[in-house]
């Protein structure tokens, strides 16, 4: 993550302050890590409104739990980690999360690219996957989300989600799979 907030102020400070107690330290991590985090979050969740949820109970939840956090540990993994667990709780709850907005981006090409034939077939090709990902099981979403839209590595994936490393290959084998399929049923 870039710094932002104070100049010169490293992550490794802001969380040894925030550890201490400092609030204005725990807000600088926040301002930082907020908008990765929205992002994650974005995709597990059904709606904008239910996405600031989860990322706001995440950072209460970070927040009393930063003492617990082991400082040579990347922050952005254990963040999207308490976040997972927010939107799981939220899962159990209620009926599974809707991912009605996967494709929402516009998408954005520059002139050299293909026209705007090629460009509706491009985006009537992501909206199916869309409509696949909607289909798949909650666990093999979550992968896909961390993997695609967080970027984060399958071992980042396995710490966050408090799997095996094996198992987060095995659902991201097994989610394209599906997709895969779904899309040339789509296709026949």
């Amino acid at each position: 993550m870039s710094n932002s907030g104070e100049p010169g102020v490293e992550e490794a400070e802001l969380i040894r302050r925030a550890q201490a107690g400092d609030p204005a330290a725990f807000d600088l991590l926040v301002e930082r890590y907020t908008p990765h985090l929205y992002r994650v979050v974005r995709r597990l969740a059904s709606d904008q409104n239910e996405a600031e949820a989860i990322v706001q109970e995440a950072w209460l939840r970070a927040w009393r739990a930063i003492h617990r956090y082991v400082a040579d540990r990347p922050l952005s993994p254990w963040l999207v980690r308490i976040a997972v667990n927010v939107a799981r709780d939220l899962w159990r709850k209620k009926a599974p999360l809707d991912f009605a907005d996967l494709g929402g981006e516009e998408i954005v090409l520059p002139d050299h690219a293909p026209g705007p034939e090629d460009q509706l077939t491009r985006k009537e090709a992501l909206e199916r996957l869309v409509s696949g990902v909607k289909k798949l099981r909650p666990e093999y979403r979550m992968v896909i989300a961390l993997r695609y839209d967080a970027g984060l590595s399958y071992n980042d994936i396995a710490s966050a989600l408090e799997i095996p490393l094996n198992t987060v290959r095995t659902h991201l084998r097994r989610a394209k799979s599906v997709l895969r399929l779904w899309m040339e049923a789509e296709d026949g």
